[in-house]
């Protein structure tokens, strides 16, 4: 009888704590296991501390917006906007800055709004195609996975150069340099906030040559990666034998 008594009290226990967790949306319940039945949804308000300053056309999809979910209860709950009860006022087609509205529909059919907000959307594609046209000797800082490479992208003759750039360290950690394949003589280093790299040739490199790559960990495109303008920046072609310095040299980060 004991047992019986125990085997039931068990039982109830486990059910007690099954309703526990679906009457705590507010907890640390992930929202993709989130459960809607019978909630109620009142209010909605975009996260706007997780907003970033910039999308990219290209990359730009509903689960970088977040938005806290109040229901009748009083609970709360924060959830990303591809979740299947949100959506947007319009697509996303174009660069600009949209006046956007999220909208929640609860499994109670109600249709709860956000207020209007703006987004900034651009095409960091474009940027990088805007920056080597403008210019007639371009070296490119381009994200490649979890690598950085310093690209020549475009050049009317370059053999070899110096550049520093730098960085917050406190959203990048730069690592491991591989020498690019097509340049002769590769150096780079990293110390504190600075990437110092050289590089020579025995004949002027063509665009499109990578002089070398290195890895990182972090947040590459809000790292603040620039080119230092109190270095020597430089670089230079050869006329037969003689290195001429290129007075019209860029540099440029992609934010691709």
């Amino acid at each position: 009888m004991k047992k019986k008594i125990f085997i039931v009290l068990t039982f109830i226990f486990a059910l007690l704590l099954i309703g526990c967790k679906e009457k705590n949306p507010g907890g640390d319940t992930p929202a993709d296991n989130f459960n809607w039945a019978g909630k109620e949804a009142v209010v909605i308000n975009l996260v706007r501390s997780k907003v970033q300053d910039e999308y990219d056309i290209e990359e730009f999809n509903l689960s970088m917006l977040f938005v806290e979910v109040e229901f009748a209860d009083g609970t709360k709950k924060e959830f990303s906007c591809d979740d299947d009860h949100f959506s947007l006022s319009k697509e996303i087609k174009t660069v600009g800055k949209p006046r956007l509205t999220v909208s929640c529909v609860d499994d109670l059919g109600n249709e709860v709004v956000t207020a209007n907000f703006t987004l900034n959307i651009v095409s960091y594609t474009a940027q990088d195609n805007d920056a080597i046209e403008a210019a007639n000797n371009i070296i490119i800082a381009k994200r490649n996975g979890d690598k950085i490479d310093f690209i020549i992208a475009k050049t009317t003759g370059m053999a070899s150069g110096q550049l520093q750039y730098t960085f917050d360290t406190a959203k990048m950690t730069l690592g491991e340099v591989t020498n690019g394949t097509s340049a002769g003589y590769v150096t780079a280093k990293v110390e504190g906030n600075k990437v110092q790299i050289g590089f020579a040739n025995s004949e002027n490199l063509e665009a499109g040559t990578v002089i070398c790559s290195i890895a990182y960990t972090g947040d590459f495109r809000n790292s603040g990666l620039a080119i230092d303008s109190e270095f020597a920046n430089g670089c230079w072609f050869l006329v037969d034998t003689t290195p001429t310095a290129i007075d019209d040299m860029v540099y440029h980060v992609s934010r691709k």
